[in-house]
């Protein structure tokens, strides 16, 4: 049974109700001595309050993420990486272990997540990461009179925990895409969201490349873009291309766009920060420092060709001061802007109000 799916859920409700209806039915009707009475009804009342909260925690990962999508990214189980790609080895325990098949970039059997949204499951032909990925494709791609276009595209990255799904879930990247064409704030491109978080649960593999262990830059930078190009008509030229995200995405979006202008000519971080905190790259100093996208703007002789939106509210721990940070550090800023938002915390509910803009402006950077 699906975490996210509707029969979970409502499975989760019906044990509410059996937990109050049990409480209702032998209340005053459990036999024996005081103490084993007393101890039923501990029992039902401890019952009664995990399955409310067991529902709560349902519908909030559901409605505002999800942060989980199924039951291996919950514990933690939901990866697999392939360091080698002789085919010798085999793992596929989400720990940065090696295993290995030959695989090039291929072509994906996209189906359907929701009306607007398709989804495959891919293996990155460089990194070997085994992730899904959501493309969402704006109405002019199916259009004759679009026939030979290559489309600009916008990869989109969660937080952690987070999914990429979330982006066309909780966040609806897609209608809010269509309802900017319909205005004219925005130009046609296509939205992808792959995999972020390698281990699953909430533990952070930091958007980097690990030594010996999931190679995830490569994966997001190089796989993604490569794999899009093999099975969509997207642009070649990076100054097409746009990363966001929000959050750990946020940080992410940027170190990726710092490293790889090569793949993107534009990054967006919204409520992001500079330094990573994932403890698998805090814990090298040296790693930490190579992936620090305010330390490598500073150092950097010459600067990378890039733009960047820096978004932060000023209810957000340092969000505003890490997005100031950033636009400081760029030698030549030329459309580089700073979104400051003077409310919202560290919520689905911000990222959302961030969004909008977000895509204006990768539109008018990336998509003319």
């Amino acid at each position: 049974m699906s975490l996210t799916g509707t029969p979970f859920f409502f499975l989760t409700i019906a044990l509410v109700v059996l937990a109050v209806a049990a409480m209702v039915a032998i209340w005053n009707r459990i036999p024996g001595p005081t103490p084993a009475r007393v101890a039923a009804r501990v029992g039902l009342t401890v019952f009664s309050q995990v399955a409310a909260v067991l529902m709560v925690l349902v519908y909030v990962n559901n409605s505002m993420g999800p942060f989980y999508d199924t039951w291996g990214s919950l514990f933690g189980q939901n990866a697999d990486v392939q360091v080698t790609a002789t085919g010798s080895k085999n793992a596929g325990s989400g720990d940065g272990s090696p295993s290995a098949t030959g695989v090039s970039a291929q072509k994906l059997n996209f189906t359907k997540y929701n009306d607007d949204v398709l989804q495959a499951n891919a293996v990155g032909p460089e990194s070997h990461i085994k992730g899904d990925m959501y493309v969402w494709l704006p109405p002019q791609y199916n259009d004759p009179a679009f026939a030979h276009t290559n489309f600009p595209v916008a990869e989109l990255l969660p937080g952690t925990p987070g999914s990429p799904k979330t982006w066309f879930g909780s966040m609806h990247a897609d209608k809010a895409m269509i309802k900017l064409m319909g205005e004219g704030k925005v130009k046609p491109m296509i939205l992808v969201s792959a995999k972020l978080n390698m281990f699953g649960g909430s533990k952070d593999s930091g958007c980097v490349n690990l030594p010996g262990g999931f190679q995830t830059a490569t994966w997001l930078a190089k796989d993604v873009p490569t794999l899009m190009r093999q099975n969509f008509r997207v642009a070649d030229d990076p100054k097409k291309w746009a990363i966001l995200g929000y959050s750990a995405g946020g940080y992410c979006a940027a170190n990726l766009t710092v490293q790889y202008p090569q793949s993107f000519s534009a990054g967006v971080s919204m409520s992001g920060y500079n330094a990573p905190d994932a403890a698998v790259v805090v814990k090298d100093p040296k790693l930490a420092a190579a992936n620090n996208p305010l330390l490598l703007l500073q150092k950097a002789r010459p600067q990378p060709d890039i733009q960047l939106l820096m978004e932060g509210t000023l209810q957000d721990g340092s969000t505003v001061a890490d997005a100031k940070a950033m636009l400081r550090a760029l030698h030549n800023p030329r459309n580089s802007q700073l979104l400051t938002l003077s409310k919202g915390d560290h919520t689905t509910e911000t990222f959302i109000t961030e969004m909008t803009p977000s895509l204006i402006w990768a539109s008018q950077q990336i998509a003319g």
